[in-house]
């Protein structure tokens, strides 16, 4: 079945309110990868994910478990997520998609820094859950 709502322009997103993620768009990867580093040593996040999106487009999923009101604030921190942050915020939650979307493949996997165990863990078991989507 979720073959059939991908192939119909739906796309399967991850969801979260207890950590951090981001949508990094129209960036080069060191640049994405910069931001990723740096929020990481800053708020002590444990690990990162990072993941392309499409082309010039970036995820970046952390580890550590965070309140609403922290998550929000890093995110309205970022100039290149807030208009992505507004919209996550009024839903409150955040969402990354994890399958095919309209043209876009399903996004891949980069890199994997420091710990995984936590909201990381919970992104790859669901990620993995529809690997053939």
């Amino acid at each position: 079945m979720t073959k059939e709502w991908v192939a119909q322009n739906f796309c399967i997103g991850f969801c979260t309110d207890k950590g951090l993620m981001l949508d990094l768009d129209n960036m080069t990867r060191r640049k994405a990868e910069s931001i990723a580093e740096a929020l990481m040593k800053r708020y002590r996040l444990e690990g990162y994910l990072l993941i392309k999106s499409s082309d010039k487009n970036y995820h970046v999923i952390f580890n550590r478990y965070l309140r609403w009101k922290t998550i929000m604030q890093i995110v309205f921190s970022q100039y290149v997520c807030i208009r992505w942050g507004i919209h996550q915020a009024s839903n409150g939650f955040l969402t990354l998609r994890i399958s095919r979307k309209n043209n876009k493949n399903k996004p891949k996997i980069l890199s994997e820094v420091g710990k995984m165990d936590k909201l990381i863990g919970e992104y790859l078991k669901t990620y993995n859950y529809f690997e053939r989507s």
